[in-house]
């Protein structure tokens, strides 16, 4: 008798012993939710070519793949996986239904300028300009298109500045690993386009608000703009954005738990990847041809306060030419589907205008630095008249990534 309860306790041992999992706790599984912001009648912005509610969704689902091909101890969990229409309060609520560990939601941007564009972060906070103010209305407006939404926001009004104030009792108890894991989606998305950098940003997002987890919302880009809306119209891009979201996702669950995974390679964007570089200066993308000079700036050049310069001589369109190994930074703040005079009011008070042809789009430029914290200061002076305004840069006559002209300099 006794001899079968010690063989039958050797059994029970050497089952135990066997399965690893028996009689511990298994490992928690890291859940991320992705997040597709819009859907069904709430397309989001709306441009010539794209609804953003589409480019979204393909994105979450790129991304989503990415994760559960590559990181299988990860749970991806969608807050939609089709065209449907899901309530802001609703998006929180299953990301802490489910205990999640990270939420990142994917949008679009737009604007009524077509000269803005590029790519931007966001984490939750209270925004610190009225731009942000303005991107962060646009997404909470989302919640007007729900029934009854005054009973699932607690009265909440996104177009009133007032309603604002209940952001500023937002615990900031996840806002350190929220900015950790948007500079690591920031860095790897600009090292896959040619998009101008927005940087990491505050606002206040309801959708970020109510959840209780680490969280970003990203900005792919705007469609309001020409060039940013043909980049995210081709499949191609979409992937090599999705892999970047998908490298920076990597980063951060390192930097969070440990956890190692295979980063995804993802080459630097060549020029015909990016409508926004794509077409190489012809002769109408050089400097176009005018009776004055234009009056110079850079280090090179002592020159007065722009605001003090004469309108005609700050008008006139540049005739430098520039050696083709040169770089250029440029603020750019203006396109025309035609060619401007230079005496148009639009030109006057900036320094060194100039322009170039693009996609048969005229765009005008302020300044022609050779030191870039110099274009820095220009771009201050340009944003005071055209908010939108933003940096580029040129190697001679081939136009390139601002990123790309810093690094050419450092050798």
């Amino acid at each position: 008798m006794l001899n079968s309860k010690i063989r039958f306790l050797l059994y029970l041992l050497i089952i135990f012993i066997g399965n690893p999992l028996m009689g511990q706790n298994t490992k928690k599984p890291f859940k991320v939710v992705i997040d597709a912001g819009h859907g069904a009648h709430d397309p989001g912005c709306v441009g010539s070519q794209l609804n953003e509610k589409d480019v979204n969704l393909s994105m979450a689902l790129k991304v989503g793949k990415l994760i559960s091909d590559n990181c299988p101890d990860v749970q991806v969990i969608y807050t939609r996986k089709t065209d449907v229409f899901v309530e802001l309060y609703r998006r929180a609520q299953i990301a802490n239904d489910a205990h999640a560990d990270l939420f990142i939601s994917i949008h679009c941007n737009a604007v009524e300028s077509p000269q803005a564009n590029g790519v931007e972060t966001f984490v939750m906070g209270l925004a610190k300009s009225e731009a942000n103010q303005a991107v962060a209305r646009k997404e909470n407006a989302a919640i007007l298109k729900e029934k009854n939404y005054q009973n699932n926001y607690d009265g909440f009004e996104p177009n009133s500045p007032e309603s604002n104030v209940i952001f500023s009792l937002y615990s900031s108890a996840y806002l350190n690993n929220s900015i950790i894991l948007a500079s690591k989606v920031q860095k790897n998305l600009l090292a896959t386009s040619h998009f101008t950098d927005r940087g990491v940003k505050q606002a206040g997002y309801w959708v970020l608000y109510k959840v209780a987890m680490p969280s970003i919302l990203i900005e792919l880009g705007f469609l309001s703009n020409p060039d940013d809306q043909a980049f995210l119209a081709q499949q191609s891009n979409q992937n090599r954005e999705a892999a970047a979201i998908y490298n920076a996702f990597v980063d951060y669950i390192a930097t969070a738990n440990g956890s190692s995974y295979k980063h995804l390679p993802i080459g630097p964007a060549s020029p015909e990847a990016n409508n926004s570089i794509s077409e190489k200066p012809t002769t109408e993308g050089k400097p176009a041809e005018t009776s004055k000079p234009a009056v110079t700036s850079g280090p090179e050049t002592k020159k007065e306060d722009p605001a003090k310069e004469t309108a005609s001589s700050i008008a006139a369109i540049s005739t430098e030419v520039v050696p083709e190994a040169d770089v250029r930074f440029k603020v750019q703040f203006l396109t025309s589907p035609t060619k401007l005079s230079a005496n148009d009011t639009r030109l006057q008070g900036l320094p060194s205008v100039s322009c170039y042809q693009e996609n048969g789009v005229w765009k005008y430029t302020a300044g022609n630095e050779t030191n870039y914290q110099s274009a820095i200061n220009i771009q201050n002076t340009v944003k005071e008249k055209y908010g939108d305004a933003f940096m580029i840069a040129f190697q001679g006559d081939k136009k390139i990534s601002v990123k790309e002209a810093r690094e050419l300099l450092k050798k």
